[in-house]
């Protein structure tokens, strides 16, 4: 889960939120696990690129999302036609450089006897269809796929994990084309090794298990396999661990002593320590304000 959030925050650190869309679909429905483990992805929601968080724990809703994700890949299908996410962009980037010279004739401009120029009805709306934002790339992230994959029998999500399921399934197989990628992480074991999720996923990570002593495995560190066989070691970041509130505060000025000059520094005191605000808060902070400063609008939410 840490991982996951921290891929999240990485996507939202590295593209703007109108060109950016994070949908987060948290597999277990939460209940009687402890409040920290029960936050899942939900921590992320307040980054300006989530449009959509789901938690298994509804069937209406699940189904509504599977439809509506669905419903997004059939849309992106026929807009892009036979070609795909990559070769669209190019096409609008080059023909956005190049504007056909308009004639009075069949043009948008009347010419009055005025020196006043007035647009005819209907060019404001092909002036805004002209400039409507490109479509943006969509990234699933979804945690715990097996408890989707193979939901438990007191599950208040199980009578729709199986639309659910169709519709990450129809992400796996078609999205890389359309602009929607995916995202899981799922436990060893079970049904999810024979999903579509995991048969067609290009990159694969094992995370070590966490142990204790210096020389053992911290938590976050892992395997990053690729299908060529490929593998590279990493230590994940831990984006939701709180700082010490000292840590944002900003430089001050205190009177010292010439009697206490070349004493060691004052010790903070361990009260301080780990009440301050996440890394992962920060930076959904930042990302905020650097939208409303370039009027970045959200992409559509799927709910």
């Amino acid at each position: 889960t840490e991982l996951l959030r921290a891929v999240v925050a990485s996507l939202a650190a590295a593209e703007r939120p109108d060109r950016l869309g994070v949908v987060l679909v948290d597999g277990r429905d939460g209940i009687g696990t402890g409040a920290a483990r029960g936050e899942g992805l939900r921590v992320c929601t307040d980054i300006p690129h989530v449009t959509t968080h789901l938690v298994a724990n509804d069937p209406v809703r699940m189904r509504e999302f599977a439809q509506s994700l669905t419903a997004e890949l059939k849309r992106r299908a026929e807009l892009l036609g036979r070609t795909d996410f990559a070769q669209w962009h190019a096409g609008r980037a080059g023909s956005g450089r190049v504007v056909a010279q308009r004639t009075s004739a069949s043009g948008d401009i009347e010419v009055p006897p005025s020196s006043t120029l007035r647009l005819r009805p209907g060019a404001a709306g092909r002036h805004q269809a002209e400039t409507a934002p490109p479509l943006a790339r969509l990234v699933v992230v979804v945690d715990d796929l097996d408890a989707l994959a193979s939901p438990s029998l007191g599950s208040p999500g199980r009578p729709a994990a199986g639309s659910v399921m169709r519709a990450l399934e129809a992400v796996a197989r078609d999205g890389e084309r359309l602009g929607v990628h995916l995202v899981t992480a799922a436990g060893t074991g079970g049904r999810t090794a024979e999903t579509e999720p995991a048969r067609r996923a290009t990159l694969r990570v094992v995370l070590d298990a966490p142990q204790q002593g210096p020389e053992e495995p911290a938590p976050g560190r892992g395997l990053l396999a690729y299908t060529d066989g490929r593998a590279v070691g990493f230590q994940g970041g831990r984006v939701t661990g709180r700082i010490p509130r000292t840590a944002t505060q900003r430089p001050t000025v205190v009177p010292l002593d010439w009697q206490r000059m070349g004493d060691p520094p004052a010790r903070r005191p361990v009260r301080e320590l780990g009440n301050g605000p996440t890394d992962l808060a920060l930076l959904a902070s930042a990302v905020e304000r650097a939208a409303r400063e370039v009027s970045a609008a959200r992409v559509p939410s799927l709910l």
